[in-house]
């Protein structure tokens, strides 16, 4: 029972050392992530300002709509819904498709 004890704190201990380096390590990942789309999307030389927003769901709607505003540009007809452009549902096309790079996080 004793080596169980210490097997048990001892994994525990490993696990909350782990997590933050994983943590760290997605975070990391998403940042890539957000410069590649980014360049992807809007081609070199890179420029472009990345943050974390977290709205609350009530404000979600409001704070797309300021960054719809923010970023349309010239071709802003790509990034409106199929129901703007009228075209015809179920291509398969991402329907979260916004005119700016946008990556949800959920935390545990």
């Amino acid at each position: 029972m004793r080596d169980q004890e210490t097997l048990r704190s001892s994994l525990l201990q490993w696990c909350y050392i782990s997590y933050g380096e994983v943590f760290s390590s997605w975070m990391h990942f998403c940042a890539v992530r957000v410069f590649t789309e980014s360049i992807l999307r809007y081609g070199l030389p890179p420029s472009f300002l990345a943050c974390v927003l977290a709205p609350s769901a009530k404000s979600e709607k409001k704070v797309r709509s300021i960054l719809e505003r923010i970023c349309d540009g010239v071709n802003s007809t790509y990034w409106k819904s199929e129901d703007e452009v009228g075209g015809i549902a179920g291509l398969g096309v991402d329907t979260d498709a916004y005119s700016y790079v946008c990556f949800t996080i959920n935390l545990i």
